[in-house]
């Protein structure tokens, strides 16, 4: 992963940037920021924005108030749960960040910015087995007692393989891991290189790009990461640093989750197979994708065509 910082607009004052959903891996977060108030989307299409004011918490005890959601089809929609000594603080904040969203949004997926990285370490201390966290410059970052990777509520439910289940795979990744699992925090540098802060380094071959060890010395237990890691497909290919030969199973995997593909796939900063993600797209308008917060209801876009 390549380390960023940031963008700035030069016409009024937010930040834009991307982090990873974790644990375990869903996607990279959207997120603009102004002074007072954030914005946030999971597919860069609808934003749900937030007011994040100090001076909120002395009139509602409140760190922040969400202030509403924005998509560029349907607009600005207000929560309906409001404070009321502080509305028009609530109501500037809001309209400033409707206004840098109709700027910038065009430019999603934004640069990643989270550039700490939290790896669950095998049972000799040396090999990285999968990656629990993320952090930007400044973020707490707290070493787990007993660090473990989940793979989510999601998999439990949708995830098979012939080669087991998620709970199989938790299980595999906790005995690796060995009783006494270890967790070690790395910042990673533009080569994708990462050191402790003792000076440890790991090379970037040695960090999975899909955040997972994929090479087990069972046959079975490789073909349950690889599984499952096609099965999280259309998450991945929102990564950067993604090999091509990768990417292009990636897509083909991605391919076979039409409605999840077609809510996320702004965020792909490369599309490859270009004619399979308008087929995937149309294939998920064709199964009843809906036009709500998790649903594609404009026009293709010319660059996913030839």
């Amino acid at each position: 992963m390549t380390s960023t910082f940031p963008a700035q607009s030069k016409s009024m004052q937010y930040r834009t940037y991307s982090r990873r959903i974790l644990c375990p891996f869903h996607g990279m977060l959207q997120v603009l920021a102004i002074d007072g108030g954030i914005a946030e989307s999971t597919d860069g299409f609808n934003w749900r924005l937030y007011v994040a004011d100090e001076r909120l918490v002395s009139h509602t005890g409140l760190s922040e108030v969400r202030y509403g959601t924005w998509n560029p089809n349907e607009g600005r929609e207000r929560s309906k749960v409001r404070g009321t000594s502080p509305a028009r603080l609530i109501e500037e904040t809001g309209e400033k960040l409707i206004t840098a969203l109709k700027e910038c949004t065009h430019n999603v997926p934004f640069a990643p910015a989270d550039s700490y990285e939290y790896w669950l370490l095998d049972a000799s201390g040396k090999t990285p087995l999968a990656l629990l966290d993320s952090a930007l410059e400044g973020d707490e970052r707290i070493d787990e007692r007993t660090p473990r990777w989940h793979p989510g509520a999601a998999a439990k439910r949708e995830f098979s393989s012939d080669k087991g289940s998620a709970e199989d795979l938790a299980a595999l990744l906790l005995q690796a891991a060995g009783p006494s699992a270890t967790g070690v925090w790395v910042q990673r540098c533009p080569s994708g290189d990462g050191t402790t802060s003792d000076g440890v380094h790991f090379h970037a071959q040695w960090l999975p790009k899909t955040m997972l060890r994929m090479n087990w010395k069972d046959a079975n237990q490789s073909r349950l990461v690889k599984d499952f890691v096609a099965w999280q497909a259309p998450w991945l290919l929102q990564l950067d640093g993604i090999e091509a030969e990768t990417r292009s199973w990636l897509e083909q995997a991605a391919w076979k989750r039409p409605k999840e593909t077609s809510r996320v796939y702004r965020l792909f900063p490369l599309v490859m197979d270009k004619k399979g993600l308008i087929a995937t797209r149309i294939k998920a308008q064709l199964i009843g994708q809906s036009h709500k917060p998790d649903s594609v209801a404009e026009p293709f876009y010319p660059s996913c065509s030839d």
